[in-house]
């Protein structure tokens, strides 16, 4: 069986997407075997919805597990800032570029396994709870890793899904956390890194 967060071979049917997120019309390319493929899922539009209404202008985004772009999209289309989007999938990367490309929108759009090099000012990310709990922790700490001083990490996950768990888990690294939103079983978290105290 195929997993967006592989890169299995999948028969190539291409299609678009329509939504509307902060009052503005989106219709994407999209394709088998990447995430959410054929609609927006819930998760990811409450949490753009929480971005767009907490974030003012932060100079860097990163957008992990890009998918086929959507956050990237409509983050862009919003901040116009330095954008930078990374999924292991091939197909979603390809996909993502275009979908760029469409809306003449500028990002590094990058195929690779996590985050790999940068400091970003927000990293937005819809964890894929299927690798397995070590793996994604693993994630979630290279995202603390790559913020900026001042840096946002802004997280959706399902309360059943082990969302109290990573709240426990960035208390125990010594981050700060602040669940933001609650709505049908999501939990939208904002992490930063804990404030070092000046001498």
């Amino acid at each position: 069986m195929a997993h967006y967060f592989t890169n299995d071979d999948v028969k190539d049917r291409p299609f678009d997407i329509g939504f509307e997120i902060d009052g503005r019309s989106f219709t994407l390319h999209s394709n088998q075997g990447v995430f959410s493929k054929d609609k927006l899922d819930e998760g990811t539009r409450l949490l753009l919805e929480t971005v767009l209404d907490h974030e003012t202008d932060p100079r860097s985004i990163l957008d992990l597990g890009c998918g086929i772009g959507v956050v990237g999209v409509v983050l862009q289309s919003h901040y116009h800032t330095d954008m930078t989007m990374i999924d292991i999938n091939a197909r979603a990367v390809q996909l993502a570029k275009a979908n760029m490309e469409k809306y003449g929108l500028k990002a590094r759009v990058e195929a690779q396994d996590g985050i790999q090099t940068g400091v970003f000012d927000c990293i937005v990310f819809n964890p894929p709870i299927r690798i397995g709990k070590p793996a994604m922790y693993a994630l979630l700490d290279s995202c603390v890793e790559h913020l900026s001083e001042h840096g946002r990490l802004w997280l959706v996950m399902r309360k059943q899904h082990g969302a109290p768990s990573a709240v426990k888990h960035f208390e125990e690294a010594g981050c700060r956390v602040e669940r933001v939103t609650r709505d049908k079983g999501y939990w939208i978290l904002l992490v930063r890194k804990k404030m070092k105290r000046s001498t």
